[in-house]
């Protein structure tokens, strides 16, 4: 067990401080083989880089359209606001109007009734009087 252990020891220092002939080759190898794998991460943080920039820009965009409609519903809640005192307004204008047909109706009737009652006196009296 103890052998193992030096054997295996002896192999990992070997292999680190490169006392083999094929250590220069594997150490180009694990080079290029990390330089790929740092390749592929960078591509891959700006790929991450490039879809968080259009994550913000859609944001952003969609802020200013959620302002412009703010802005819209606010004028369009003061247009009904001005709407509803003018239909107001023109409520009690109409109620006055309508008092007043009924007035003047009930004025037409009344006077109506007087020339009726009037003429009809004025035959009865020319009537009588013969």
């Amino acid at each position: 067990m103890k052998r193992s252990r030096i054997a295996y020891s002896d192999e990992v220092r070997n292999e680190l401080l490169g006392d083999d002939g094929n250590s220069s080759e594997n150490q180009r190898a694990h080079l290029l083989d990390n330089t790929e794998r740092l390749e592929r991460s960078s591509r891959r943080l700006e790929a991450g880089y490039q879809i968080a920039v259009e994550t913000e820009q859609i944001g952003q965009e969609m802020l200013e359209n959620l302002s412009h409609d703010r802005e819209k519903i606010q004028r369009a809640r003061e247009r009904l606001r001005e709407t509803d005192a003018n239909l107001g307004k023109s409520s009690r204008i109409l109620t006055g109007m309508l008092r007043r047909i009924i007035q003047n109706r009930i004025l037409i009737v009344v006077l109506a009734v007087i020339i009726i009652f009037t003429t009809m006196m004025a035959i009865f009296l020319s009537v009588r009087g013969r």
